[in-house]
């Protein structure tokens, strides 16, 4: 299955178009004027959150709170700062996002691969692409609420502004290099 989340600038926060194989089936918004950040997820013509994503204060780690529909409180922190790797405990389930050289994510479900994802390098005056690659049995929008999250947490207060952004991604450590032979179930 492939995901894809098109971001958009604005001057008081940030939008996020979101297509399931092409049919746009989710949006985000995140809310404006707040020092901590909350991004909301919606299913398309729906008015109530899916998913409410609060980033929690951290010096430098991520730590955010995922609040499902149903109350549920998950948390996405922070495993080392330095190999861009980060963890969240669903119930029995044990999620684990690594960053990558370049500006790919890996998902790990129980120590398996469920999904990648990759970034534009250049973006014009809109915002940030990503393409999510992911099994067709896989927890979509915690999926999407893990790429929201880092791609919330990287933009550490940059300009809305901007015409030209170049992103040449993580030049640092990795916990796992990225598996190019990995595809979706």
């Amino acid at each position: 299955m492939e995901i894809a989340i098109q971001q958009n600038k604005i001057s008081i926060g940030e939008k996020y178009k979101i297509y399931l194989n092409k049919e746009k089936v989710y949006f985000a918004s995140s809310m404006p004027f707040r020092f901590l950040s909350i991004i909301n997820l919606f299913k398309e013509m729906e008015s109530r959150p899916r998913i409410v994503l609060k980033k929690r204060w951290s010096w430098f780690e991520t730590k955010y709170d995922i609040f499902r529909n149903d109350h549920e409180k998950l948390e996405f922190r922070t495993i080392s700062v330095w190999k861009n790797h980060h963890k969240c405990r669903v119930g029995q389930d044990y999620y684990e996002v690594f960053g990558h050289r370049g500006k790919k994510y890996s998902v790990f479900k129980n120590n398996n691969q469920i999904a990648f994802w990759d970034k534009n390098t250049v973006v014009w005056f809109e915002g940030d692409n990503y393409v999510i690659t992911a099994n067709n049995d896989c927890d979509i929008e915690l999926i999407i609420s893990f790429c929201l999250i880092i791609d919330n947490k990287s933009e550490n207060g940059s300009s809305n502004g901007n015409t030209l952004t170049i992103d040449l991604g993580n030049i640092g450590f990795e916990a796992r290099k990225f598996d190019v032979n990995w595809k979706p179930k």
